[in-house]
């Protein structure tokens, strides 16, 4: 199943006001800096490629001044795919 896509039953008027829903939020916390400048991801402009080549940029400055870097990489989707969802229910 490598080529695996789902099919979205979602009607079209529910994602016209999804888009709208979004945009409207989106414009919201970026018109009352409650966004960060670093979040990228959804919004305009800020890819994850963007995301990640801000970080490179910063780790490389810090290596050309012989500062020490350490990172730390998370999945979240993948960590919450294998945890037991009962037991996770259970310890929260």
């Amino acid at each position: 199943m490598d080529n695996y896509r789902p099919t979205s039953l979602t009607s079209q008027i529910c994602k016209l006001f999804e888009s709208i829903i979004r945009d409207t939020v989106v414009h919201h916390l970026e018109d009352n800096q409650l966004i960060m400048d670093s979040q990228h991801g959804f919004r305009k402009g800020r890819s994850c490629l963007s995301n990640l080549l801000t970080f490179l940029d910063k780790v490389t400055n810090y290596i050309d001044l012989n500062e020490s870097v350490n990172v730390v990489f998370l999945h979240f989707a993948e960590a919450f795919d294998k945890v037991p969802h009962q037991r996770l229910l259970q310890k929260l």
